[in-house]
């Protein structure tokens, strides 16, 4: 079962990694630079990092260069805005992602390398924490004050999440990816706290095994376990919601 599930994962990430890619048209690192370095802009040293290895932009960093943050910010900002989306949703994952990157930046001058320890692991570690915060706070809302308005809407065809338009594929296609979007994030939001995070790590930002298991501090056989839980679980809840509309062979 799992395979035909794995497939489908594995779609609908690479479906939200083109339109991450396409939609991103204002440079994060220039946005933080702005609110964060006094209002200087990027300099050619600053755009020249990019090909640097993060541990050199990491102290320099940490020396107080903004703009060598801001590399930063623009390397891993498509990968921080992924990992909150798929677990919080399209709604608040503008908010997260900043978010993150502050609260990164704040905590910078405590971080070191440790051995494979890599700055992308520590900075995931934050964002499933602030993503794991979101939820929570969510759940105590709607014991509350009932659903949020930021939630995807309830229709007699299931919950809908806004999308954005794409021109640049057929109608029919770009429906059934829509969809396969929708349901994909409608079934992982099934899953407990912790089988959520294996499978968003794992199964839609590619992490290995290791890197998950270091971001969530936990035993790679205890990951494992939560993995193989969660893929059961999300085969059997995605052939349960999967639309008959959409043919086997598209996804």
């Amino acid at each position: 079962m799992w395979v035909f599930g794995g497939v489908v994962l594995r779609r609908a990430g690479e479906i939200m990694r083109i339109r991450e890619a396409n939609d991103e048209t204002i440079s994060p690192s220039q946005m933080f630079v702005e609110e964060n370095n006094d209002g200087n802009q990027p300099s050619a040293e600053a755009s020249a990092g990019q090909d640097v290895d993060d541990s050199v932009l990491v102290k320099a960093a940490q020396q107080g260069d903004g703009e060598a943050f801001g590399v930063l910010v623009d390397r891993y900002h498509g990968q921080v805005y992924g990992l909150v989306a798929r677990m919080c949703g399209l709604a608040a994952a503008d908010d997260l992602t900043q978010d993150v990157f502050l609260k990164a930046l704040k905590a910078l001058r405590r971080f070191q390398f440790h051995g494979e320890a890599s700055f992308r692991t520590w900075l995931y570690r934050i964002g499933v924490n602030e993503a794991i915060n979101e939820l929570r706070q969510r759940k105590r809302r709607r014991q509350v004050m009932g659903p949020s308005l930021d939630e995807p809407v309830s229709t007699d065809d299931g919950h809908v999440q806004r999308q954005l338009g794409d021109t640049t594929e057929e109608p029919y296609r770009l429906t059934v990816q829509n969809e396969l979007q929708r349901v994909v994030h409608e079934v992982v939001g099934m899953l407990t706290e912790k089988q959520r995070t294996a499978l968003v790590l794992i199964d839609l930002q590619g992490l290995t095994y290791e890197e998950a298991a270091d971001v969530l501090d936990c035993p790679l056989g205890t990951l494992k376990s939560r993995l193989v839980r969660a893929r059961g679980t999300f085969a059997e809840k995605f052939r349960q919601h999967q639309p008959q509309w959409i043919p086997t062979e598209v996804t």
